[in-house]
Protein backbone atom coordinates (compact mmCIF):
# COMPACT_ATOMS: atom_id res chain seq x y z
CA UNK A 1 0.00 0.00 0.00
CA UNK A 2 3.08 2.59 0.85
CA UNK A 3 4.78 1.79 -2.45
CA UNK A 4 1.55 2.52 -4.15
CA UNK A 5 0.85 5.53 -2.59
CA UNK A 6 4.32 6.70 -3.83
CA UNK A 7 3.37 5.31 -7.39
CA UNK A 8 0.36 7.54 -7.32
CA UNK A 9 2.23 10.56 -5.87
CA UNK A 10 5.23 10.37 -8.09
CA UNK A 11 2.52 9.97 -11.18
CA UNK A 12 0.73 12.91 -10.15
CA UNK A 13 3.68 14.88 -9.49
CA UNK A 14 4.90 14.03 -13.43
CA UNK A 15 1.46 14.74 -14.66
CA UNK A 16 2.23 18.14 -13.38
CA UNK A 17 5.12 18.98 -14.07
CA UNK A 18 4.36 17.74 -17.69
CA UNK A 19 1.33 20.28 -18.19
CA UNK A 20 3.23 23.05 -16.58
CA UNK A 21 5.94 22.31 -19.05
CA UNK A 22 3.19 22.00 -21.98
CA UNK A 23 2.22 26.04 -20.88
CA UNK A 24 5.59 27.35 -21.12
CA UNK A 25 6.04 27.28 -17.42
CA UNK A 26 9.33 26.48 -15.99
CA UNK A 27 8.60 23.90 -13.02
CA UNK A 28 10.33 26.19 -10.60
CA UNK A 29 7.64 29.01 -11.34
CA UNK A 30 5.29 26.62 -10.84
CA UNK A 31 5.80 25.02 -7.78
CA UNK A 32 6.83 28.59 -6.35
CA UNK A 33 10.25 27.36 -5.55
CA UNK A 34 12.31 31.01 -6.39
CA UNK A 35 14.81 30.71 -3.47
CA UNK A 36 13.64 33.54 -1.26
CA UNK A 37 15.04 33.97 1.53
CA UNK A 38 11.69 35.88 3.24
CA UNK A 39 9.26 34.11 0.22
CA UNK A 40 6.51 34.63 3.07
CA UNK A 41 6.63 38.66 2.07
CA UNK A 42 4.93 37.81 -1.22
CA UNK A 43 1.77 36.04 -1.81
CA UNK A 44 0.14 33.73 -5.24
CA UNK A 45 -2.63 34.41 -6.84
CA UNK A 46 -3.82 30.95 -6.51
CA UNK A 47 -3.23 31.65 -3.01
CA UNK A 48 -4.98 34.39 -2.79
CA UNK A 49 -7.85 33.36 -4.50
CA UNK A 50 -8.41 30.95 -1.52
CA UNK A 51 -8.50 33.40 0.82
CA UNK A 52 -10.80 36.05 -0.76
CA UNK A 53 -13.70 37.42 2.05
CA UNK A 54 -11.78 36.23 4.83
CA UNK A 55 -12.22 38.09 8.22
CA UNK A 56 -9.22 40.18 9.05
CA UNK A 57 -7.80 40.02 5.61
CA UNK A 58 -7.43 43.81 3.35
CA UNK A 59 -6.49 43.86 -0.10
CA UNK A 60 -5.39 47.46 -1.18
CA UNK A 61 -5.27 48.45 -4.70
CA UNK A 62 -2.64 50.64 -5.87
CA UNK A 63 -3.36 51.62 -9.45
CA UNK A 64 -4.92 54.79 -10.92
CA UNK A 65 -8.55 54.98 -9.74
CA UNK A 66 -9.67 54.88 -13.79
CA UNK A 67 -8.25 51.24 -13.53
CA UNK A 68 -9.70 50.24 -9.99
CA UNK A 69 -12.90 51.84 -11.37
CA UNK A 70 -13.33 49.23 -14.55
CA UNK A 71 -12.23 46.27 -12.51
CA UNK A 72 -10.38 44.77 -9.38
CA UNK A 73 -9.98 42.01 -7.48
CA UNK A 74 -13.21 41.43 -4.97
CA UNK A 75 -12.82 42.79 -2.08
CA UNK A 76 -10.03 45.63 -2.70
CA UNK A 77 -10.18 49.15 -1.45
CA UNK A 78 -8.13 51.86 -3.62
CA UNK A 79 -4.92 53.74 -2.49
CA UNK A 80 -3.03 56.25 -4.55
CA UNK A 81 0.53 55.76 -4.39
CA UNK A 82 0.97 59.82 -4.18
CA UNK A 83 -0.35 59.49 -0.61
CA UNK A 84 2.30 57.49 0.27
CA UNK A 85 4.56 60.00 -0.29
CA UNK A 86 5.43 63.60 1.27
CA UNK A 87 8.93 65.38 0.45
CA UNK A 88 8.56 67.32 3.61
CA UNK A 89 8.21 64.38 5.54
CA UNK A 90 11.08 62.77 3.95
CA UNK A 91 13.38 65.33 5.26
CA UNK A 92 12.31 64.76 9.01
CA UNK A 93 12.84 61.50 8.61
CA UNK A 94 9.75 59.56 7.75
CA UNK A 95 7.54 58.74 4.26
CA UNK A 96 4.86 60.68 5.47
CA UNK A 97 3.96 62.18 8.94
CA UNK A 98 2.92 60.12 11.46
CA UNK A 99 -0.20 61.12 12.23
CA UNK A 100 -1.48 61.00 8.24
CA UNK A 101 0.08 57.24 8.80
CA UNK A 102 -2.39 56.56 11.04
CA UNK A 103 -5.88 58.53 9.78
CA UNK A 104 -4.73 56.68 6.36
CA UNK A 105 -4.05 53.45 7.39
CA UNK A 106 -6.92 53.52 9.99
CA UNK A 107 -9.56 54.69 7.32
CA UNK A 108 -8.66 51.45 5.07
CA UNK A 109 -9.12 49.52 8.03
CA UNK A 110 -5.98 48.37 9.00
CA UNK A 111 -5.59 47.37 12.69
CA UNK A 112 -3.14 45.58 14.71
CA UNK A 113 -3.96 42.44 13.59
CA UNK A 114 -5.25 43.28 9.75
CA UNK A 115 -3.02 41.28 7.52
CA UNK A 116 -2.23 43.28 4.03
CA UNK A 117 -2.05 42.06 0.61
CA UNK A 118 -0.98 44.79 -1.87
CA UNK A 119 -1.11 44.84 -5.30
CA UNK A 120 -0.74 47.10 -8.44
CA UNK A 121 -0.71 47.44 -12.29
CA UNK A 122 1.29 47.95 -15.63
CA UNK A 123 0.54 52.08 -14.78
CA UNK A 124 2.38 51.96 -10.99
CA UNK A 125 4.14 48.69 -10.87
CA UNK A 126 6.40 50.11 -8.12
CA UNK A 127 3.06 50.97 -5.99
CA UNK A 128 2.60 47.65 -3.88
CA UNK A 129 6.58 47.61 -2.63
CA UNK A 130 5.87 51.37 -1.82
CA UNK A 131 2.84 50.16 0.69
CA UNK A 132 5.01 47.45 1.85
CA UNK A 133 7.58 50.00 2.84
CA UNK A 134 5.80 52.59 4.17
CA UNK A 135 3.73 49.78 6.74
CA UNK A 136 6.91 48.28 7.76
CA UNK A 137 8.63 51.32 8.40
CA UNK A 138 5.44 52.00 10.54
CA UNK A 139 5.52 48.93 12.22
CA UNK A 140 2.67 46.54 10.81
CA UNK A 141 4.81 43.50 9.81
CA UNK A 142 1.50 41.47 8.30
CA UNK A 143 2.02 42.70 4.71
CA UNK A 144 2.45 40.73 1.68
CA UNK A 145 2.68 41.77 -2.27
CA UNK A 146 0.92 40.01 -4.59
CA UNK A 147 3.61 38.18 -7.02
CA UNK A 148 2.53 39.25 -10.93
CA UNK A 149 0.19 42.31 -9.35
CA UNK A 150 -3.20 42.84 -11.22
CA UNK A 151 -1.51 41.67 -14.35
CA UNK A 152 -1.02 38.15 -13.46
CA UNK A 153 -4.79 37.65 -11.93
CA UNK A 154 -6.35 38.95 -14.82
CA UNK A 155 -3.95 36.60 -17.56
CA UNK A 156 -5.36 34.10 -15.49
CA UNK A 157 -9.07 35.28 -15.81
CA UNK A 158 -9.31 35.11 -12.07
CA UNK A 159 -12.82 36.99 -10.10
CA UNK A 160 -13.27 40.80 -11.06
CA UNK A 161 -15.79 43.09 -9.15
CA UNK A 162 -16.05 46.89 -9.59
CA UNK A 163 -17.65 47.53 -6.27
CA UNK A 164 -15.89 49.46 -3.51
CA UNK A 165 -16.25 48.06 -0.10
CA UNK A 166 -16.48 50.67 2.52
CA UNK A 167 -14.14 49.76 5.74
CA UNK A 168 -14.93 49.85 9.14
CA UNK A 169 -12.49 52.16 10.31
CA UNK A 170 -9.76 50.66 12.57
CA UNK A 171 -7.14 52.13 15.08
CA UNK A 172 -4.31 51.60 13.39
CA UNK A 173 -1.17 52.73 15.97
CA UNK A 174 2.08 54.35 13.84
CA UNK A 175 5.60 52.94 15.19
CA UNK A 176 8.28 54.74 13.42
CA UNK A 177 10.99 52.17 12.42
CA UNK A 178 14.04 55.27 12.04
CA UNK A 179 16.31 53.22 10.79
CA UNK A 180 14.66 51.85 7.82
CA UNK A 181 14.93 55.59 6.62
CA UNK A 182 17.79 57.58 5.63
CA UNK A 183 18.22 61.63 5.23
CA UNK A 184 20.08 63.32 2.78
CA UNK A 185 22.29 64.39 5.56
CA UNK A 186 22.70 60.83 6.95
CA UNK A 187 23.55 60.00 3.31
CA UNK A 188 26.00 63.32 2.47
CA UNK A 189 27.88 61.50 5.52
CA UNK A 190 28.25 58.45 4.19
CA UNK A 191 30.10 59.53 0.89
CA UNK A 192 33.09 57.31 -0.29
CA UNK A 193 32.07 54.90 2.71
CA UNK A 194 33.17 51.47 1.65
CA UNK A 195 30.81 49.90 3.81
CA UNK A 196 28.19 51.69 1.77
CA UNK A 197 26.56 50.49 -0.98
CA UNK A 198 24.17 53.59 -2.72
CA UNK A 199 21.78 51.91 -5.08
CA UNK A 200 20.01 54.16 -7.43
CA UNK A 201 16.41 52.12 -9.16
CA UNK A 202 16.18 54.38 -11.96
CA UNK A 203 16.54 54.07 -15.68
CA UNK A 204 19.79 54.22 -16.82
CA UNK A 205 18.98 57.55 -18.86
CA UNK A 206 17.89 58.69 -15.65
CA UNK A 207 21.20 57.45 -13.60
CA UNK A 208 23.58 58.91 -16.49
CA UNK A 209 21.85 62.28 -16.16
CA UNK A 210 20.48 61.96 -19.99
CA UNK A 211 16.82 62.09 -18.29
CA UNK A 212 16.68 64.77 -16.15
CA UNK A 213 13.95 64.96 -14.12
CA UNK A 214 14.61 67.15 -11.96
CA UNK A 215 16.74 71.14 -11.86
CA UNK A 216 20.23 68.69 -12.06
CA UNK A 217 20.77 65.38 -14.10
CA UNK A 218 23.22 62.56 -12.70
CA UNK A 219 23.42 60.46 -9.75
CA UNK A 220 24.62 60.90 -6.25
CA UNK A 221 27.94 60.34 -6.31
CA UNK A 222 29.18 56.53 -6.21
CA UNK A 223 25.89 55.00 -6.25
CA UNK A 224 25.53 52.26 -8.56
CA UNK A 225 22.43 51.42 -11.01
CA UNK A 226 20.11 48.69 -10.68
CA UNK A 227 16.84 49.35 -12.70
CA UNK A 228 14.18 48.27 -10.31
CA UNK A 229 12.41 47.30 -13.39
CA UNK A 230 14.93 44.58 -14.23
CA UNK A 231 13.86 42.51 -11.18
CA UNK A 232 10.97 41.04 -12.75
CA UNK A 233 9.68 39.03 -15.79
CA UNK A 234 8.21 40.60 -18.62
CA UNK A 235 5.71 38.21 -19.01
CA UNK A 236 3.92 38.22 -16.13
CA UNK A 237 5.63 41.19 -13.86
CA UNK A 238 6.57 38.49 -11.41
CA UNK A 239 9.42 38.15 -8.99
CA UNK A 240 12.71 36.90 -10.72
CA UNK A 241 14.10 33.80 -9.33
CA UNK A 242 16.51 34.68 -5.99
CA UNK A 243 19.72 33.35 -7.98
CA UNK A 244 18.49 35.96 -10.97
CA UNK A 245 18.13 38.31 -8.63
CA UNK A 246 21.40 37.52 -6.82
CA UNK A 247 23.43 37.65 -10.14
CA UNK A 248 21.28 41.14 -11.13
CA UNK A 249 22.78 43.06 -7.59
CA UNK A 250 25.75 41.26 -6.83
CA UNK A 251 27.35 42.19 -10.40
CA UNK A 252 25.96 45.86 -9.28
CA UNK A 253 28.39 45.26 -6.08
CA UNK A 254 25.09 45.14 -3.81
CA UNK A 255 26.23 42.45 -1.23
CA UNK A 256 24.90 41.26 1.89
CA UNK A 257 27.73 42.48 4.13
CA UNK A 258 27.26 46.09 3.41
CA UNK A 259 24.83 48.77 4.36
CA UNK A 260 22.52 49.31 1.37
CA UNK A 261 20.59 52.71 0.72
CA UNK A 262 18.63 52.76 -2.06
CA UNK A 263 16.81 55.56 -4.02
CA UNK A 264 15.27 56.58 -7.12
CA UNK A 265 13.27 59.84 -7.65
CA UNK A 266 10.53 59.85 -5.04
CA UNK A 267 11.33 56.87 -3.07
CA UNK A 268 8.83 54.44 -4.93
CA UNK A 269 11.33 52.95 -7.00
CA UNK A 270 13.62 52.72 -4.24
CA UNK A 271 10.92 50.76 -2.22
CA UNK A 272 10.47 48.12 -4.86
CA UNK A 273 14.53 47.23 -4.66
CA UNK A 274 13.72 47.30 -1.12
CA UNK A 275 11.55 44.55 -1.32
CA UNK A 276 13.45 42.56 -3.41
CA UNK A 277 16.68 42.52 -1.39
CA UNK A 278 14.21 41.92 1.57
CA UNK A 279 13.28 38.71 0.07
CA UNK A 280 16.51 37.77 -0.90
CA UNK A 281 17.36 37.79 2.94
CA UNK A 282 18.82 41.45 2.94
CA UNK A 283 19.27 43.10 6.78
CA UNK A 284 21.56 46.46 6.38
CA UNK A 285 18.63 48.09 4.51
CA UNK A 286 17.31 52.00 4.24
CA UNK A 287 15.64 53.38 1.70
CA UNK A 288 16.31 57.74 1.16
CA UNK A 289 13.16 58.72 0.67
CA UNK A 290 13.27 62.13 -0.58
CA UNK A 291 15.48 60.49 -3.07
CA UNK A 292 16.75 62.40 -7.00
CA UNK A 293 13.33 65.17 -5.97
CA UNK A 294 15.14 66.58 -3.27
CA UNK A 295 18.90 66.03 -4.08
CA UNK A 296 18.29 66.99 -7.62
CA UNK A 297 17.19 70.18 -7.04
CA UNK A 298 18.93 71.29 -3.71
CA UNK A 299 22.28 72.80 -5.22
CA UNK A 300 24.35 71.86 -2.27
CA UNK A 301 24.07 68.77 -2.63
CA UNK A 302 26.90 66.73 -5.00
CA UNK A 303 25.93 65.16 -7.69
CA UNK A 304 28.03 62.77 -10.41
CA UNK A 305 27.20 63.05 -13.72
Amino acid sequence: MVRSARNIRFHLCTAFMVCWAAAGVPPSRAFGAEGYANPQLLIETHELAKHLGEEGLRLVDLRTPEEYATGHIPGAAHLGTQALDDLKANQQGLPIPKARAEELFGGLGIGEATRVVAYDGPKTPYGAARLFFVLEFFGHDKVQVLNGGFRKWAQEARPLSTDAPAPVKAAFVARPRQELLATAEQVRGKLGDPKICLLDARTAAEYAGEDARAERGGRIPGAVNVDYISTVRRDDHTFKSAEELRRIFEAAGVTPDRETITYCHTGARAAHNYLVLRLLGYQKLKNYDGSWAEWGNSSTLPIQE
